[in-house]
């Protein structure tokens, strides 16, 4: 689905505008932040559950030859809407230099459970879900921080940059479910070389509640996950699979995320065969106020190819930065890079420093 571009902030605008306070006795002086949400849920009342969200990014980041550019990232309105108690319709259109695509897309039917939304964490509340259409992947951890307002971070790391590619997102069916503790994905998608792909994650979640929308910081004490996904050609020839364990810990205002993942791609005769690894630690630290959310990562990710092949050798990386939200509508982030060794994954210069700014409506 293709989309011009500049019709993504005239239908933000509008639905606001919709959504606008009646006239009567003057309301009591808010925040910016407050008449943005008060006004969405306004709108949600008003015109069949209709809930928008939107954001877009801006960055300045130094190009493979060390020239620094400063460029529009991408623009992304989420949309979701209650069809029926049990139906909800949800769906994500990005914008950038590329033109506008319908990224997430899909149907959810909920017997039990509430709302969820098109990105990010999924598992809101208790419930079980059946999902069909477009959707984000739930594979190790990183899945849950693609969209730029729900990362701390600039950049991914190599085990969604580099391992799987940027991150997957595909076409099919999805079932998932939350009963407070044990929280699972299973789903059947087209795949990588378009004939099929099952997998899933299984989380285990023994100290914290269910994950919540309402902030990004508000996740459980302590999270165990499995994934496995087998991704197999037109005439279901084998053709790659992938393995992740991952983990988050959160105590008061520290979190500590890991993951390590492993991918076999094997297009076609054992002569392309490849191998990835890679894996990654991040720290944040939130104090809370008017401070911003501190960060540090360490990861490592190598690529195997075949045996004719010699090896590039691993991918260091560390980063350490800080994310600032203004207003409750900006987020201002940097992020300090150091790089080593000789991988394709990390061209041009060794020292990077990032830049980004988010606004959020």
């Amino acid at each position: 689905m293709s989309l011009r571009p500049s019709l993504l902030l005239p239908l933000v605008a509008t639905g606001l505008l919709w959504a606008q306070e009646p006239a009567g006795e003057p309301a009591p002086s808010k925040t910016l932040r407050e008449q943005v949400d008060q006004a969405r849920d306004r709108l949600a009342d008003n015109r069949l559950a209709l809930k928008p969200f939107f954001f877009t990014d801006f960055l300045s980041a130094p190009d493979d030859s060390g020239v620094r550019k400063t460029a529009w990232g991408s623009a992304e309105l989420d949309l979701s809407a209650e069809l029926h108690d049990r139906l909800d319709a949800t769906a994500a259109l990005v914008t950038n230099k590329e033109g506008t695509l319908l990224t997430v897309g899909f149907l959810d039917y909920h017997p039990y459970g509430g709302t969820i939304a098109p990105r990010g964490r999924l598992w809101v509340e208790k419930g079980f879900h059946v999902q069909a259409g477009r959707f984000d992947i739930p594979f190790g951890n990183d899945w849950q921080f693609f969209a730029s307002k729900d990362s701390t971070t600039i950049a991914r790391p190599l085990t969604t940059a580099l391992i799987m590619d940027g991150g997957y997102n595909d076409a099919g069916l999805r079932v998932l479910g939350n009963d407070g503790t044990l929280n699972f994905n299973a789903f059947l998608v087209r795949g990588f070389s378009r004939g099929h792909l099952a997998g899933g994650r299984l989380g285990f979640t023994p100290f914290g509640n269910p994950f919540s929308l309402k902030g990004a910081r508000e996740p459980k004490t302590l999270e165990i996950g499995l994934s496995y996904l087998f991704d197999a050609g037109r005439g279901g020839r084998k053709s790659g699979w992938a393995a992740a364990s991952d983990a988050e810990i959160r105590v008061d205002a520290w979190t500590l995320r890991g993951e390590y993942i492993a991918r076999v791609q094997d297009p076609g005769d054992g002569s392309e065969r490849t191998r990835s690894e890679g894996w990654h630690l991040t720290q944040e630290f939130a104090p809370g106020g008017p401070w911003p959310v501190f960060f540090l990562r360490y990861e490592r990710a190598w690529i195997q190819g075949p045996p004719e092949e010699p090896s590039p050798g691993p991918a260091t990386l560390g980063s350490a930065g800080f994310s600032l939200t203004l207003g409750g509508l900006l987020q201002v982030k940097v992020e300090a890079q150091r790089a080593a060794g000789p991988h394709p994954a990390l061209p041009g210069e060794r020292h990077r420093l990032l830049f980004q700014a988010v606004l959020v409506l």
